[in-house]
């Protein structure tokens, strides 16, 4: 014998449909790619190594003899 859902209470797809429209109603975070600033920070500063690294390389590479 199958339980059913006492009849006061919404069916299934009413509630994810409620879901649904709160997670569209959300505003976006202000970040789509980093959640968490700390990520962002190490993401930035590696970044900018990367860049100074290869300055530096290309630097040497054409003015040192």
């Amino acid at each position: 014998m199958a339980l059913r859902r006492p009849s006061f209470l919404p069916s299934l797809d009413e509630l994810e449909n409620q879901v649904e429209a709160q997670a569209a109603a959300q505003a976006p975070s202000k970040s789509a790619y980093f959640d968490h600033p700390i990520a962002k920070n190490i993401f930035w500063i590696s970044l900018i190594l990367v860049i100074v690294s290869h300055l530096v390389a290309l630097s040497l590479f054409f003015f040192v003899d």
